[in-house]
């Protein structure tokens, strides 16, 4: 029976190899488990960065704004 999870080959280079592996030693991870944590990590930083820019546009915006208590009524 096949795996749910999809595969994703990389390659790094000496110095961020040996960064990941000590990491997962220090930790106690798979490398490729500290690998897939390190990624969902910086996936939701991005997501928080676009949110954030998002945000920063509506607040320029010269519109009518509705507070917060009043938006969750």
């Amino acid at each position: 029976m096949g795996t749910v999870k999809q595969r994703v080959n990389i390659t790094l280079d000496d110095e961020i190899y040996t960064a990941l592996k000590n990491l997962s030693l220090k930790t106690k991870k798979s490398i490729s488990g500290l690998g897939l944590e390190l990624i969902e990590k910086a996936l939701e930083m991005n997501e928080d960065i676009y949110f954030s820019r998002k945000a920063d546009e509506r607040l320029k915006k010269k519109e009518k704004k509705i507070s917060h208590e009043k938006a969750w009524e």
